[in-house]
């Protein structure tokens, strides 16, 4: 039960969703996101609202795609916390998930899909030189599928299975797709500092720079293919398999050895010893106006010094490049890789059942199509390069509002990950202790309207950015949702502006005033 409950869910990340949440403007705005803000720009290393910060672990989920949307009568609140009623399961307990709960959008255009998540593992940040200088060092895992110039036809096939009659006895020719999927792990060390502070004008810079290790890689680029859907009498016509009239297509895979062998060393780490490895990079800068700036400057015995622990600026703006890179895979004894070029074979329902891994699903596909030659294990995936920009406006004390701007810069037909382009508007309301936000968002390539709600208590933090889409209200086309646990000390004010002794409440100065 619990195994075909989990398959439900990673269908509904894998093929439903218009979403996306790789960005979390809910908490990765605040002056108090700490090692959540580096993922959208470096520069936020310095001049930081905390002296120390610590993220013991996050994770965030989400997903886009423009050919179906989810229409199943339980919410996904329900779904991820096991919660469906028995109404939907069936007399073991298993959830039902029939295909019909995903109405398709048939317009003729090329089928997309963006789905993934990470793991923010323990990071830690700090600050030096009274804030001028800032130093980061965080690790994660991240997990990218990416479809992209699937013709409608072949979506329809992957969403709706072979047992969708609409497909059957009809030759679908000239069918194209390109699939990566791609896990990775990084180590990345983050510097940044204070350029210029010109009393009103502020600009700090950093950069980013990443170890990246290729934990794992799918990839399949079909082009100009055909094929038709038959009954197997097999199974008497219950089941069905496709007829592969001609197909042209470059697939690879690594073995499940290359994720399941980490060894967190530095030889690991650094050599050869993993399916990939490579090296990314983020770059930005940050300025800020503060034209009330003598609000947060004392003096402090004939020492003139800022108040650490506020927030100076009436608006922010940021802008960077992130992901700037690629992941080489290229140790052979992870790697496998084909192209075929062949006629008149079949997929059957047999030749799937029962698979060893990721190398007993290459081995069907090769037997299936028994055609072709291994090529060179050696391929290079491109990191989802995105340039980001975003402003923060301070309405009063605590009260702000941020807009974020993220654009993908990779080709679609380019061999790798790609990003989410997204815009959003997030009023807050932040403390040091707690915060509120409410993203109001264009997702899934501006196409997806949605409005969210974050929050953070002490070291809790967790959002949405599509509140309807998690509760299902109104048939949403979208869902996400990000939580973490982390914290930090703060740094501190000037103990007095204007120090002095006695000091004004105590017993010593009214007994002499009184005299």
């Amino acid at each position: 039960m619990r195994k075909n409950y989990f398959l439900v869910i990673l269908l509904i990340l894998g093929l439903v969703l218009k979403a996306e949440s790789q960005h979390m403007p809910g908490v990765s705005m605040s002056n108090f996101a700490g090692t959540n803000a580096l993922y959208h720009n470096p520069a936020f290393v310095a001049d930081s609202r905390y002296s120390v910060y610590v993220n013991l672990v996050g994770t965030q989920f989400y997903t886009a795609n423009n050919h179906v949307k989810y229409e199943a009568p339980y919410s996904f609140l329900s779904l991820i916390t096991n919660t469906v009623s028995d109404e939907y399961r069936n007399e073991r307990g298993a959830l039902l998930f029939p295909r019909s709960y995903l109405r398709e959008k048939l317009n003729g255009n090329f089928k997309y899909l963006n789905a993934g998540g990470d793991t923010r593992l323990p990071s830690v940040m700090f600050n030096m030189f009274k804030g001028k200088i800032g130093v980061g060092i965080s690790t994660r895992l991240r997990y990218i599928i990416n479809t992209s110039q699937v013709t409608e036809d072949l979506a329809r096939l992957i969403s709706k299975t072979t047992q969708l009659k609409e497909l059957h006895n009809t030759v679908f020719e000239n069918q194209s797709g390109k699939l990566h999927f791609n896990a990775l792990g990084e180590i990345a060390f983050t510097v940044g500092g204070t350029v210029i502070d010109n009393e009103a004008d502020y600009l700090k810079v950093g950069v980013t720079a990443k170890r990246l290790i290729g934990l794992y890689n799918a990839h399949a680029i079909i082009d100009n293919s055909s094929y038709d859907i038959q009954p197997d009498a097999t199974y008497d016509n219950r089941r069905q398999y496709i007829h592969v009239n001609e197909i042209n297509v470059r697939y690879g895979i690594t073995h499940d050895e290359g994720f399941q062998n980490i060894k967190p060393t530095p030889a690991w780490l650094i050599g050869a010893a993993p399916p990939g490895g490579g090296w990314g990079l983020d770059i930005g800068a940050v300025y800020e106006y503060r034209p009330d700036i003598n609000k947060y400057t004392y003096t402090e015995v004939g020492e003139r010094k800022r108040d650490a622990s506020k927030n100076k600026y009436l608006y922010r703006i940021a802008v960077s490049l992130t992901d700037i890179g690629r992941v080489h895979f290229k140790n052979p004894g992870y790697l496998m890789q084909q192209e075929t070029h062949t006629v008149d074979k079949e997929f059957r329902y047999d030749s799937f059942q029962k698979l060893e891994g990721s190398e007993g699903l290459f081995n069907a596909i090769n037997t299936s199509l028994d055609g072709g030659a291994p090529i060179a294990p050696n391929f290079k995936s491109v990191l989802p390069m995105a340039f980001q920009a975003s402003g923060d406006y301070q309405v009063k004390p605590n009260v702000y509002v941020s807009a974020l701007w993220v654009q993908n810069l990779i080709s679609q037909n380019a061999f790798g990950m790609k990003a989410e382009s997204y815009v959003a508007v997030t009023p807050r309301y932040e403390h040091k202790w707690y915060e509120i936000s409410v993203p109001i968002s264009l997702m899934n390539r501006y196409r997806s309207p949605a409005i969210g709600i974050a929050g953070r208590i002490g070291p809790l933090w967790l959002g949405t950015d599509h509140l309807t889409g998690l509760l299902n209200i109104g048939n949403p086309k979208a869902f996400n949702l990000y939580f973490g646990v982390s914290g930090g000390l703060f740094r501190r004010p000037p103990e007095s502006q204007n120090k002095c002794w006695p000091p004004e409440d105590s017993w010593l100065r009214r007994i002499f005033t009184k005299r």
